[in-house]
Order: structure tokens, then sequence, then C-alpha cells
């Protein structure tokens, strides 16, 4: 019998069940049209019209790309089904256990005195990355910020660090890997819209998040620390328009 790791949630009938394994030619298959729908839909056309249609669906800003992210999530999860033929499990989709959410209390609160620190004795100062989401107003940020959760799990967790993962095989490092690889290509597009301040103030939250998807092996509970981490965005959304 295999031993179980410590400190993972895992179920490991369900995990039979509905993630089988994955034969080398449908792995690559995936993770290559997955990658094609990373950079071709996920991130939104280059253009804002094409023949006339507005590929924006009239938002501007960082709105404008939501519609795209839940797109191009739809998207992978289809390839998972269609392609892969898994299942949610493959996705580290299922509900969050108690000890889940205890480990997301726990990440939260060291991100949150985190955040503390560095606000305090390294200043970010204006940054026109935050300006421009607080300019949303209360309901732009809350839409930003759901579909940052949701999409972003789905696309760089769930799906993209899992299959990296998957490509070097039953190695202990191999998911490891995998989440390190995954979290690179989130972290990537985060710096080139915030600035390089991004690596001190929110980098470690982006650290708990990745740890608890590849620790706890539960996609909605990393939703779910991401999201409360990104809520304080709005206690200087409600300042601008109290």
């Amino acid at each position: 019998m295999r031993a179980r790791d410590p400190g993972i949630s895992t179920d490991e009938p369900q995990r039979l069940r509905d993630a089988p394994s994955l034969s080398r030619p449908r792995l690559l298959t995936s993770l290559t049209l997955g990658m094609i729908v990373i950079l071709g839909v996920y991130g939104g056309p280059p253009v804002d019209r094409l023949g006339g249609i507005d590929l924006r669906f009239g938002l501007s800003g960082p709105l404008s790309g939501d519609p795209w992210k839940w797109l191009g999530a739809a998207v992978l999860i289809a390839l998972v089904f269609v392609v892969e033929r898994r299942g949610w499990y493959s996705l580290l989709i299922r509900k969050p256990s108690g000890r889940d959410l205890e480990w997301v209390l726990y990440a939260f609160g060291i991100v949150m005195v985190w955040s503390w620190l560095a606000g305090r004795f390294a200043p970010q100062g204006d940054n026109e990355g935050v300006t421009v989401i607080v300019d949303l107003g209360i309901v732009g940020v809350i839409m930003l910020i759901v579909t940052a959760a949701v999409t972003e799990e789905i696309v760089y967790r769930g799906f993209l660090a899992e299959r990296l993962g998957a490509l070097f095989g039953r190695r202990r490092w191999a998911r490891p890997l995998g989440a390190a690889l995954s979290l690179a290509a989130f972290i990537l597009p985060h710096i080139a819209f915030f600035g390089p301040s991004w690596l001190l103030h929110q980098l470690p939250g982006a650290l708990a998040v990745a740890s608890i998807a590849l620790l706890r092996r539960n996609l909605p509970a990393a939703m779910l620390l991401h999201l409360l981490i990104n809520l304080p965005i709005l206690i200087p959304t409600v300042q601008g328009v109290a």
C-alpha cells in the first residue's frame, strides 16, 4: 500500500476514478492546445475590433479582458474532458475540507502580516497599475478580483502546473517543478502591469496560493485564498468613492 504524502489531503479511490492515468501523447496534445488557448484566447485578442465587431464588448481597461479570461478557462476545462478524457479532479476541483480551509486562513494571515510590514517599511507609493484598478470603481474591482481568483487558478494551477508536472513523470520533484514553472508564467504579466514593486508586495501572496494548490491539492481552496488576498484593493477603492 502506497504511503500518503504528509499534509496532503487526498481521496485515493476518488482520484483513481476521476483522474485516470494520462498517456504521453494525450498529455502533449492537451498541453500544446492549452498553451495556444492561454496565449491566444485567455490573454484576449491583440486588436480591439475585427470586421466591425467589438472584441472588447464595450469594456475598457483591465475589465476588457475579463470575458476572454472566462472563455479561455472554459476552453481549458473542455480540453480536459474531451482531449484528456479526465474529470474535475485532474484540475484539483473538488469540495474543500475543513483542513483545507484552515490552511487558507493560516496562509491568509501570514500574507496579510507580510503585506502590512512591506507597506510600513517599503511603501509602494504611487503605482500606476494599482491606480488603474482603483479607478474601476467598487463594482469593477469586484468583477476583476473574482475573475482573477477563479480563472487564474484554473489556468495556472489547475491546468498548467498539473500538466507541466506530469511531463516529468512520477518523480518526487515533478509536481513542485511544474508548480514553479507555472508560477513563473503567472508572475511575468503581473510584473509587466504593476512593476517590479509587485515582487516585494504581492509575490508572497502568489507563493502562498501556489503552495495551497500544491500541498492541499484543492483548487477551490486556492481560489478562496487568491480572492481574500486581493480583497484589500477594495479599501482604496471605497475611499476614492467616499
